[in-house]
């Protein structure tokens, strides 16, 4: 032990023993206390991962479908005690690892079939040093592929990746010379969401890259953005916006990514459309922005009385669970055109 301990030095003996413990005590869950395999909801994905302008980065609030609540040995996990063996994310740059964040689990909805990946509430051990937050330094880390690797107890059960990319000012005198951005599903996909009242809810994503869209004030970074809905049944007009005779407005933010949504009414202004009101058939919905050049499409049919799944969502279909598209049972997602 003392030619140990001269070689290595104390400082390095403890994280050795840190992490010959870290093994020891790792956590194995039983992944048939479900019946199907875990997951992390689209939409807590495209509204948990964010990244700011000036390269800082968060990846909390998460929720995830079927995380066993119990071991296999059959106890219980303590979501306080077992924190460090429960709930990891693991970011990776392409092949290259970056950093690990732990997660508070004790959050469920659901009778425990959803649970939140929280940020802890308070400081934890991380080889040997105390640590808090989930930011990563893009700034350090630059721009490409990135991706973030879920796992509850020992086992890897999603992955999720995005792009980050960054954009420059040749104004010499701007506050701000360059900017990180995000790209990936936010981009590609659209959503209806059953509320609780019945009502559909269309939305999609949108962010800007503009530096300075107000010229008289640096501080104002938001744009007004206008668009519209169509949708058509095999051809025939089905439903718009909530209001047909006004497009939607709203606030878009720089560098950082919105779900913009309305209602939606069907032809005519009779009523709002529920999900009883997709019957059988082909469907478009054609999104109309007006700060871009062409419009969204996404396509969709209805076979006996339900929407048909994209292949990503429908689990029958998937054939990667650790990248299935979550909707739960209120979420339909749609691909761009």
């Amino acid at each position: 032990m003392k030619n140990i301990k001269k070689t290595l030095g104390i400082t390095a003996l403890a994280l050795l023993c840190t992490m010959g413990t870290a093994q020891e005590k790792a956590l194995d869950l039983d992944f048939t206390t479900f019946n199907l395999t875990p997951a992390v909801t689209m939409s807590s994905l495209l509204n948990g991962t964010k990244t700011y302008p000036k390269g800082s980065s968060q990846f909390e609030s998460y929720t995830a479908s079927f995380i066993p609540n119990k071991k296999k040995d059959g106890s219980m996990v303590n979501t306080i005690t077992e924190q460090a063996e429960f709930l990891k994310i693991k970011v990776y740059k392409g092949t290259e690892f970056i950093d690990y964040f732990e997660y508070d689990g004790g959050q469920t909805f659901d009778d425990s079939k959803l649970r939140k990946f929280d940020a802890p509430s308070s400081q934890y051990k991380k080889n040997g040093e105390w640590a808090n937050g989930t930011n990563v330094d893009l700034k350090k880390w630059g721009v490409g592929n990135y991706r973030l690797e879920f796992f509850a107890g020992s086992k890897l059960f999603y992955n999720f990746e995005f792009e980050v990319y960054k954009v420059t000012n040749t104004d010499p005198y701007a506050e701000l010379n360059e900017m990180y951005l995000s790209r990936g599903p936010w981009d590609k996909y659209s959503f209806l969401e059953q509320q609780k009242s019945g009502n559909m809810i269309f939305g999609f994503y949108l962010q800007h890259e503009k530096f300075q869209p107000n010229a008289a004030d640096a501080r104002k970074t938001l744009i007004d953005v206008s668009w519209t809905i169509n949708v058509t049944k095999d051809g025939k007009p089905f439903a718009t916006q909530y209001d047909p005779k006004k497009p939607r407005k709203d606030k878009v933010e720089r560098a950082s990514w919105k779900a913009v949504t309305t209602a939606l009414m069907l032809a005519g202004g009779t009523k709002e459309v529920q999900l009883a009101d997709f019957t059988d058939g082909a469907y478009k919905m054609e999104v109309k922005v007006d700060v871009e050049a062409k419009p969204r499409i996404y396509n969709f049919k209805v076979a006996n009385g339900k929407i048909v799944l994209i292949d990503e969502q429908d689990r029958s279909k998937n054939t990667d669970p650790t990248r299935l598209v979550e909707g739960w049972n209120n979420f339909y997602w749609f691909k761009l055109k």
